[in-house]
């Protein structure tokens, strides 16, 4: 570390002008090969929904099972249709020949096989609310497999909306329409949270230069990272929630990281440090802390990989990737610029105090002072009170419904809304979704043996009998389509597909060459999550097990490390649990535009538990890597604790501040998966380092002793030496201890 500050110190022309280029090359390059490629990959291996998608794909029924959206027609006067509306039919084969992967099309008076030419056949009656006035009709698109590009979605939408006119209402809604209305970028949350940033910086360090520094970096980070991503999402599958993660992290950790390096090159520039030394020192020491913090929140984003859902994969890589850039530019870029600026990081009148030679001393002062010794005085009460808040806080996470959030979440007035609601009042919520029993074997070409699975799936409650369609799709398959009576994220409609697949349907194909599987959204999302239910623990094992071994290894402890873990279950538990409370059980998710309560969607616990284990190792080693070199230098446990926690808690706090500033930014987005990823996301935060990181990690810390700082001598043998505290001071330390031992 020591000798890339100096290089960043000495050539730093080289190094902002070589940082400027590798921007100005990757949104280059991105836009030459036409901007980012995001594109959702999703596969479920060992699941009923992989047994479907390999079945339809080996019988060349692929186009059976692409995302597929509804348009919803409503005569404004509520006169019954009495055919198309004029100009339907052509629109419609329009879409076949767009290049927008169209497959399928159906309406109540045709159909279109985009595959074979825009072959037009018969219509399906029950696309009409006939049992009603008729004044309602749907179209179901189905687009091909494997292609889920946002712009194929906006394309038809862009297309079919000009049917719109002053008698005829046209809305849209289903999965392939879900982002139609809402924000397909972060720039209001992005804006917020530099926004947040600066303000809280220019509090904190009330100079200009010390303020905009962090912001420069994180903003070097994400620009230069967001091309390398658009580029990389022509190689690999990135999901198109990427960029919403790469702007959250970027932001966050960048001027997080960027703040206790530039808090420490002050703190050495009042301490009579000269400027060069001054840099390179903050670099090698609370760089280093940044190199460790990083390398954690990169190693807990890519345990995503152990969960082997595509759907995951370049979403993870891509996020590391862009935290691995903002670690490279807090690490080169900003060294450069503090040497650029000097001393004006400092305010007028401490650098008025330097160069009069009045420096200060190495006691910390203040609030957090104070603080730190009032949790040495108290540290029982304070370990028992924190540990209290954060269990009850927890309890809720144990009633966690995982599913799928459906369009009644979505924001009033958004076209995908008013679909959702259109067809429930017309047709039934269960129409806002389809399932089927897809019939594979002999039966599937047999008429008595379909009649006799529809027959069973009629007779089953939670099943509309009226809407059970039996269409033989090719030799040896069938689907037996049909709508619930509840809607597709009611936890009814989950037991429903779990009751199907255990009970009602295994004795229909039991002891025949027939197999009959339940498919459709809400079966796919009961099997997400399963299979994220079953992976968990290895993610989290993954995960929990790495940072340990790391951590380990950088503070020669073993207490450290367990009491890091345990403190980041307790963060990311209290976290779900406040998320169960307000978007489960409804308690304000409606007041925040997220409609009522519903389940959690099964990827966000997932995605969240990744995020926050790193952020917390993030505040985790900043806290301890002070309190350790305070240890290595004077081997006093309390002294280390509360000489770490006064230097680090008001850095540490206002870190978290700009953390929530961001993350809250993303409630102002549309959508409820992002509310909950943004509040769940700032409350840990929050929890982390106002109750955990400045009260029960120090008051644990003060119990436990000496014991923090235990490290068996065999362990110490076979680890390798990778420490946050700098190769020199330790020898430094060494050489002391031994005098001393000499003298006496």
């Amino acid at each position: 570390m020591k000798t890339v500050a100096e290089f960043a110190v000495r050539r730093r022309w080289f190094v902002i002008a070589g940082w400027l280029i590798l921007i100005v090359a990757a949104q280059g390059i991105a836009g030459a090969i036409g901007g980012s490629a995001y594109k959702d990959t999703f596969s479920l291996p060992h699941t009923e929904t992989a047994s479907v998608a390999t079945l339809l794909k080996d019988a060349g029924l692929d186009n059976q099972n692409g995302v597929s959206g509804t348009v919803v027609l409503k005569n404004k006067n509520n006169s019954a249709f009495t055919g198309a509306p004029s100009g339907l039919q052509s629109t419609l084969v329009g879409l076949c020949s767009a290049n927008d992967y169209v497959a399928l099309i159906a309406t109540p008076w045709q159909s279109i096989d985009c595959s074979k030419n825009a072959a037009i056949g018969p219509g399906n009656p029950k696309l009409l609310n006939s049992d009603r006035d008729s004044s309602t009709a749907l179209i179901t698109i189905a687009y091909q497999n494997n292609h889920y590009a946002p712009k194929q979605f906006t394309d038809t939408y862009d297309t079919l909306k000009k049917l719109r006119s002053d008698s005829l209402q046209v809305e849209f809604t289903g999965n392939a329409f879900a982002s139609i209305g809402q924000s397909t970028g972060s720039g209001a949350s992005v804006f917020i949270g530099f926004a947040a940033a600066l303000i809280i910086l220019a509090l904190v360090f009330r100079t200009v230069a010390a303020t905009l520094l962090p912001i420069a970096s994180a903003a070097v980070a994400l620009i230069g990272g967001l091309g390398v991503i658009y580029i990389l999402s022509h190689a690999i599958n990135v999901s198109n929630i990427t960029p919403y993660l790469a702007e959250l992290m970027v932001i966050g950790v960048g001027v997080d990281y960027a703040l206790f390096i530039v808090t420490r090159h002050r703190r050495n520039l009042r301490r009579g440090m000269p400027m060069a030394e001054s840099i390179v020192t903050a670099v090698n020491t609370s760089g280093r802390a940044v190199l460790f913090a990083g390398t954690t929140v990169c190693i807990a984003i890519l345990g995503l990989l152990a969960l082997g859902v595509s759907f995951f994969n370049g979403m993870a890589v891509a996020t590391a990737l862009a935290v691995a850039f903002t670690m490279a530019a807090s690490l080169t870029l900003l060294p450069a610029l503090l040497s650029l600026f000097g001393m004006k990081v400092l305010p007028r009148r401490q650098r008025a105090a330097v160069r009069a030679g009045q420096f200060i001393d190495d006691e910390p002062v203040g609030f957090w002072a104070r603080w730190s010794q009032f949790i040495a005085n108290r540290r029982v009460v304070v370990a028992i009170g924190a540990a209290i808040v954060m269990v009850v806080l927890a309890i809720p996470f144990f009633s966690l419904q995982l599913g799928n959030s459906d369009q009644s979440s979505d924001p009033k007035g958004s076209t995908t809304r008013i679909g959702y609601d259109l067809i429930s009042s017309e047709f039934g919520v269960g129409y806002n979704s389809t399932l089927e029993a897809v019939v594979s074997g002999p039966g599937a070409n047999d008429s008595a043996y379909l009649q006799k699975v529809s027959a069973t799936l009629a007779a089953t409650p939670g099943v509309d009998p009226t809407s059970l369609a039996a269409v033989p799709l090719a030799k040896g398959i069938a689907f037996v389509s049909f709508k619930t009576t509840t809607s597709p994220q009611s936890e009814k409609t989950y037991q429903l597909v779990r009751h199907l697949r255990s009970d009602v349907l295994p004795p229909l194909y039991q002891w025949t060459p027939n197999r009959i599987y339940t498919y459709g959204d809400t079966a796919i999302n009961v099997d997400f999550a399963k299979v994220l239910g079953r992976k968990m623990p290895l993610f989290i094992g993954v995960v929990v097990g790495l940072s340990f071994i790391l951590l380990m290894i950088a503070f020669r402890s073993l207490l450290i490390p367990l009491t890091a873990a345990v403190m980041n279950l307790l963060a990311a538990a209290g976290s779900f649990g406040l998320a169960v409370a307000i978007f489960q059980w409804g308690w304000g998710s409606d007041a925040m535009g997220a409609g009522p309560g519903g389940p959690i969607d099964a990827w966000i616990p997932v995605m969240l538990f990744a995020i926050l284990f790193g952020l917390s190792m993030d505040y985790q080693v900043f806290l301890v890597s002070r309190m350790h070199e305070e240890w290595v230098h004077t081997e006093s446990n309390r002294r280390a604790v509360t000489v770490g926690q006064a230097e680090t808690g008001g850095i540490i706090t206002a870190a978290a501040l700009i953390m929530i500033a961001v993350f809250l930014g993303f409630l102002l987005t549309p959508g409820r998966p992002i509310k909950i990823f943004g509040t769940g996301l700032a409350t840990a935060v929050f929890l982390d380092a106002f109750i955990l990181r400045t009260m029960l990690v120090p008051s644990l810390m003060h119990i436990f002793g000496k014991a923090n700082w235990y490290y068996p001598r065999w362990l110490e043998r076979i680890t390798p030496r990778l420490s946050v505290e700098p190769h020199e001071d330790r020898e430094t330390d060494e050489r002391a201890s031994v005098d001393s031992t000499l003298v006496r």
